[in-house]
């Protein structure tokens, strides 16, 4: 996969730039970034025309006391931990199409946001970046895990897993120490007693079935020094995502990797029910959405002229 060199970072100006600053500065020491871009859109930079004329001499330009405000955040949480260049961005319009707009002209590598709790507030702007970007996306929750330990990957076997494996070994191979665990999820088809076999016994050739692939999966990649814990889970009732974040929980993860779905235009678009509802379920740990880079930026002009 290519490297994470360009991040661009949504600042809202709430508690939880704080917590992206943070995430920022950790990940520069993780990995080399090249370029961070702070970007903050608010809906109108224009102060009413009656307190500009009430107050000529007091009223500054509202784009820079922005910057001023951005710039103390970075200042008070980052220090000097932040290992890269940066620049702060502020704009005004509608945000999801303003992200999107500079993803585009900065030839944005990641976008770091917040995933706030209850996702009140930007719920509906997250999640269309998450499915719009033409990169790969990073969701942070408010409070980050003290340290980077684990890395838990949902796969399947299918394309989206490859991304995000590609992904995680790449973080793998940076970050000393970093434990890698896959998870796959194998379930009973419902027409298992044609067979003749009970359920437990059907259960049994799926679990199987599933360590094969997944010692074919891993094949295709270079693995060396690179120590992989697989693990493999029945699933009975649980919806799969809430059985991805309980697994994370447990398993104590700093981190959840999932791949988008999907080679084409549109299939791009539709990240999958389980991915939605594991964006929706997980406040614990930062997610990243792993995509393929730039592969649906032409639809995307289309659609928003940006």
């Amino acid at each position: 996969m290519e490297e994470i060199k360009r991040v661009l970072v949504a600042v809202d100006l709430t508690d939880m730039d704080e917590t992206l600053v943070q995430y920022v500065a950790r990940l520069s020491n993780e990995i080399a970034l090249d370029k961070v871009y702070f970007l903050n859109v608010t809906k109108s930079l224009q102060l009413p025309k009656e307190i500009i004329t009430k107050y000529p001499d007091l009223v500054a330009p509202m784009d820079e006391v922005t910057k001023k405000e951005i710039q103390f955040t970075i200042n008070k949480v980052a220090g000097n931990q932040l290992k890269a260049d940066y620049e702060i961005k502020v704009t005004d319009g509608h945000r999801a199409e303003k992200i999107l707009k500079w993803i585009k002209i900065k030839e944005v590598d990641l976008v770091v946001m917040g995933r706030k709790k209850g996702l009140s507030g930007d719920g509906i702007v997250t999640s269309k970046i998450v499915r719009l970007a033409p990169c790969s996306i990073v969701l942070v929750p408010q409070e980050l895990p003290k340290e980077v330990k684990k890395l838990v990957i949902p796969i399947d076997y299918s394309y989206a897993s490859q991304l995000a494996f590609e992904f995680a070994l790449y973080f793998v191979k940076n970050i000393p120490g970093l434990e890698l665990t896959c998870l796959n999820i194998y379930e009973v088809p419902s027409g298992y007693h044609y067979s003749g076999k009970t359920y437990e016994e059907f259960a049994q050739i799926m679990k199987k079935n599933a360590e094969e692939s997944f010692n074919q999966f891993t094949a295709k990649f270079d693995l060396r020094d690179i120590t992989i814990k697989a693990k493999f889970e029945l699933n009975k009732e649980d919806s799969i995502a809430e059985k991805i974040f309980k697994f994370s929980i447990e398993e104590k993860a700093s981190v959840i990797v999932i791949g988008s779905k999907g080679r084409t235009q549109a299939a791009s678009l539709l990240l999958g029910s389980i991915s939605e509802k594991l964006i929706k379920l997980n406040d614990k740990m930062p997610l990243f959405v792993v995509k393929e880079r730039w592969h649906n930026l032409d639809f995307l002009e289309a659609l928003f002229e940006v």
